[in-house]
């Protein structure tokens, strides 16, 4: 997945503008990013990638880096 289409997906599902959502985004920096979001976001990743998150991987995968890796490791970026 391109950069930028990620950090659109991640700020779709947060619901603020894509300028708003950087490489070093994550849930202690970046405004709506809460735990009902997490949740938003981890099920339209699964959805979105036709894959299943652990709970584990779901209370983890906080921030766009962790993201990144998680689909790096699934071979998908």
């Amino acid at each position: 997945m391109a950069d930028d289409a990620l950090l659109t997906l991640i700020a779709g599902t947060l619901g603020i503008d894509p300028a708003e959502v950087s490489e070093s985004s994550d849930m202690s920096n970046t405004r709506k990013w809460d735990s009902l979001r997490q949740i938003m976001l981890m099920t339209e990743l699964e959805t979105h990638f036709g894959f299943e998150l652990s709970d584990e991987e779901m209370l983890e995968t906080t921030s766009v880096a962790k993201i990144r890796s998680m689909l790096s490791a699934r071979g998908v970026a």
